[in-house]
């Protein structure tokens, strides 16, 4: 049997651990510059405010229900998702974290899931104050809709799925759209042929499937009909494309502070791919406008290039990112929001040298990353920067509501008076 653990709620459940003030209180967590709600308490669920919703469309509505707000404090979030992870680690057969709140669990070799699930269930909130809830069947994605329902129907947070009866009801009640794997543009090609809930997906044949969907439609489909396809990845695998991008806390037309953004993204995300041995053939940046303020402006710029030979090198990938940056870039619009992606890996000692590649030179600039990386990680992180990224932060996120480190910086622990 497979089981999926899902932290209820996780982000406003981590600035609860350390605020019993705010239990049944309404929560909002919000994105990056404080711009969006990420992040919802139940309370605020019942009040129908939604994911992505900017925060200044509800302000009202946060005053007059007196919602606590807190800006993302990921450090803290990643930490208790570490301990909880560790404790599963220490727990379980198997294991796949699948998300910062999630991790799939193998249950092998035990004979009562259902109370070895209660235990975890009761350690966790104990050792960490975190609640969870966990759905168990045969398959990951059956196990997926136990969990959607646990939080719902059960009075433990634990749902167990393990009768061709009890997975029929459950299957006829969840909208195809919640189903794993599905998502909302196949949801709408499905509700166009009449097939509304995860029930009426499992009852089309198989031809039907191949032709409409793909081959990982169909093993959704085995899956919701109890024939396990997908199994735990226990291992992690490099990422595929490495992300990093701001929403500015003031639009901005001041290429300066843009191009001291994109160099400080470049650098961060060349830091990443050398963290997992990788390097990079392509990178892309992009520049977007306000479309809340500016709807005649409302623009969407991006560039890409593809590399002659695959690098990690900070210096090339902050160059390259820059060149992007002058091409796409257009004076006199305010802009809210860049960004820049890196993709195409190759593991470092699987990536072919280049045929007019100065190989002396390579192996130089690698030696020059590698102390890089080991003076930034053991002195203070963002010890030496190229002169592109400057020290100066004006253009950086502002987080008002930033709840303290508590359990990851020692002048913020918090202090009990006994």
């Amino acid at each position: 049997m497979i089981a999926l653990l899902d932290c209820n709620n996780f982000y406003a459940s981590c600035e609860r651990v350390f605020r019993p003030d705010l239990i049944r209180k309404p929560i909002i967590v919000l994105s990056n510059n404080d711009g969006c709600v990420i992040a919802r308490s139940d309370e605020v669920k019942k009040m129908g405010i939604k994911m992505g919703t900017p925060i200044f469309k509800i302000r009202n509505l946060i005053s007059e229900n007196d919602i606590s707000i807190f800006s993302s404090n990921f450090a803290l979030y990643g930490d208790i998702s570490r301990r909880i992870m560790k404790i599963l680690q220490n727990t379980v057969f198997d294991l796949e974290i699948y998300s910062i709140d999630e991790a799939f669990i193998d249950f092998m070799y035990k004979t009562d899931i259902e109370y070895e699930s209660l235990n975890l269930v009761c350690k966790i909130l104990q050792w960490t104050g975190i609640p969870v809830s966990i759905g168990i069947s045969s398959t990951k994605t059956l196990a997926k809709i136990a969990n959607h329902f646990a939080k719902k129907v059960s009075r433990n947070n634990i749902l167990f799925l393990d009768t061709e009866k009890i997975i029929n009801f459950y299957i006829k009640k969840i909208d195809i759209a919640d189903v794993w794997g599905i998502g909302y543009r196949y949801a709408r090609f499905l509700y166009s042929k009449g097939i509304y809930t995860a029930y009426d997906l499992a009852k089309k044949n198989d031809k039907w499937i191949l032709d409409n969907m793909s081959i990982i439609g169909l093993k959704t489909v085995y899956e919701l009909r109890g024939i396990k396809c997908f199994e735990l990845q226990t291992s992690e695998s490099p990422k595929k494309n490495i992300r990093n991008s701001r929403t500015f806390s003031r639009d901005t037309n001041d290429y300066n502070k843009i191009k001291k953004a994109i160099s400080s993204f470049a650098s961060k995300t060349a830091e990443k791919l050398r963290a997992q041995k990788c390097v990079t053939s392509s990178i892309s940046v992009f520049i977007n406008t306000n479309k809340y303020k500016y709807s005649n402006q409302n623009r969407k710029l991006n560039g890409k290039v593809n590399l002659k030979f695959s690098t990690n090198d900070t210096s090339i990938i902050i160059s390259e990112s820059l060149k992007i940056l002058d091409e796409i870039y257009i004076p006199g619009l305010f802009y809210k929001q860049a960004g820049i992606i890196i993709s195409d890996f190759s593991v470092v000692n699987q990536n072919q040298l280049g045929l007019f590649e100065d190989v002396s030179k390579k192996i130089k600039r690698e030696k020059l990353m590698t102390s890089l990386d080991y003076i930034n990680s053991t002195i203070r992180n963002e010890s030496i920067k190229l002169a592109s990224e400057e020290f100066e932060n004006d253009w950086r996120v502002n987080q008002s509501n930033l709840s303290p480190a508590y359990t990851t910086r020692w002048k913020e622990i918090l202090s009990v008076n006994i």
